[in-house]
């Protein structure tokens, strides 16, 4: 009876330190996304600020409608660009 209660006791021990372990593992992976989620915010905001000085830059040589369909053919550009080489990093 003894022996069996040992068991027990050990196998208890055995999953509260796994889950502890885990625990702090998951909590770093929550923290390491969120990172990643503000990362990829900051640079979609910086991407589009550079645009817009781009746009207004243009708009001093060129009547801003122009300047809006020479803004948008850029960013299209680009953007295209980025997915052709996110689809080769895929494949």
């Amino acid at each position: 009876m003894e022996a069996i209660a040992d068991f027990v006791i050990k196998i208890v021990d055995l999953v509260e330190a796994e889950f502890s372990e885990l625990k702090g593992k998951a909590i770093n992976t929550v923290v390491g996304i969120g990172l990643i989620l503000l990362a990829v915010v900051m640079a979609m905001v910086g991407f589009v600020m550079g645009i817009y000085g781009i746009y207004l830059t243009l708009c001093i040589f060129m009547p801003p409608f122009l300047a809006a369909f020479a803004n948008a053919a850029l960013a299209f550009i680009i953007g295209g660009g980025l997915l052709q080489w996110a689809k080769r990093k895929l494949s």
